[in-house]
């Protein structure tokens, strides 16, 4: 899904839930909260997609969800969905260097190694991974030294609107958890050096979602750094999973075509959140 596409579909979600801007992109596109809200005095569970460019397919997940009701019962929480977290990017992504303001498109060409194909582009639109740059234990592993496709950090934890705008919504918030969903491989990831209680409650966690999905749980945190789930982690202790949907057979940036097979993997989310919520209660409450 493209920002257009997107934008459409924020039309049709005004009308049934409360939908926030929360932010602006470095080219100026608008970044999206749509809210369902059982009671503003409630935690609230968040969802992220399209933080890698490539990977907009989330997007589409996220908006399925939305449009089949799928979290319509549930009572003792809020939800709130960031839909395209990345908007510049997926726009590179999606619809190439016309999408970008005329005086960043030799410096992006050039970082694209003079191709015009940028359907495998990651980053925003200056070239920074966003989901290496959140201020948890930045640039201890990185992918490039300066601006990329994929992998450079940025200059400082956060430099990116983008980032910030994740983060302050996240503080604006009383969160409990969250899932950041990327592509591709079926796996899930919620480790980043938590001990303890954490380490115990998150377990349980990603558990139930594997158990539900079938995807494989990765340890990566020896590996990981700056990610957006690194940081709720060891910053704020609040359990987050990435989850990389597709399977790994597939090919970046994974069409369309694919969206229902994906779903089908995690059509049994309700039950996963609402249990998240009730592992989380229970451990706040040891």
């Amino acid at each position: 899904m493209d920002y257009q596409s997107l934008l459409s579909k924020i039309e049709v979600y005004e009308r049934k839930y409360n939908v926030l801007v929360i932010g602006e992109s470095l080219f100026g596109r608008k970044i999206f909260a749509v809210e369902r809200n059982v009671d503003t005095n409630l935690a609230t569970a968040i969802f992220v997609a399209s933080v890698h460019a490539r990977e907009n397919i989330t997007t589409d997940l996220l908006c399925k969800y939305l449009d089949d009701g799928v979290f319509d019962a549930v009572k003792d929480f809020n939800i709130s969905f960031i839909l395209m977290a990345n908007p510049d990017g997926v726009e590179l992504s999606k619809n190439g260097i016309d999408s970008v303001p005329f005086q960043m498109r030799e410096f992006l060409i050039d970082l694209n190694l003079g191709s015009f194909d940028f359907s495998l582009w990651k980053a925003n639109g200056r070239g920074v991974d966003i989901n290496n740059n959140f201020d948890a234990r930045f640039k201890t592993n990185i992918g490039s030294l300066s601006p990329a496709p994929s992998g450079f950090a940025g200059e400082t934890a956060e430099s990116e609107p983008e980032t910030r705008c994740l983060l302050d919504y996240v503080l604006s918030k009383n969160v409990f958890f969250t899932v950041s969903y990327h592509t591709k491989g079926e796996e899930i990831y919620f480790n980043f050096f938590q001990n303890g209680k954490d380490l115990e409650r998150d377990s349980i966690i990603a558990e139930k979602f594997s158990k539900s999905t079938g995807y494989v749980i990765k340890n990566p945190e020896q590996v990981s750094s700056g990610g957006f789930k690194d940081f709720l982690v060891q910053k704020l202790h609040i359990p987050s999973l990435t989850i990389e949907v597709g399977s790994d057979e597939l090919v970046h940036p994974i069409g369309e075509k694919y969206l229902d097979t994906i779903y089908e993997r995690n059509k049994n989310i309700a039950n996963d959140l609402e249990f998240a919520y009730n592992t989380f209660v229970r451990f706040k409450e040891k």
